[in-house]
């Protein structure tokens, strides 16, 4: 059984590979807006998904992806 989430927005980081990748790529199936963050944005390559430069280790890179 599929949910829809077509009200849903989420925001994945890691989604370049391993658990954030694949939890990326259900959700935008399911119908969810999803924004997918790696520290090299240019290896995400999830069709539907909205993809942001994002390393979670650094304070100004984390204020630049919430200003959207």
């Amino acid at each position: 059984m599929s949910v829809n989430l077509s009200k849903a927005t989420a925001l994945i980081t890691g989604a370049n590979r391993g658990i954030g990748r694949h939890l990326a790529a259900q959700l935008v199936t399911r119908g969810a807006k999803v924004y997918a963050t790696a520290r090299r944005p240019e290896s995400i390559n999830i069709y539907g998904v909205e993809v942001l430069p994002l390393d979670i280790t650094d304070p100004d890179a984390i204020a630049d992806a919430a200003k959207g």
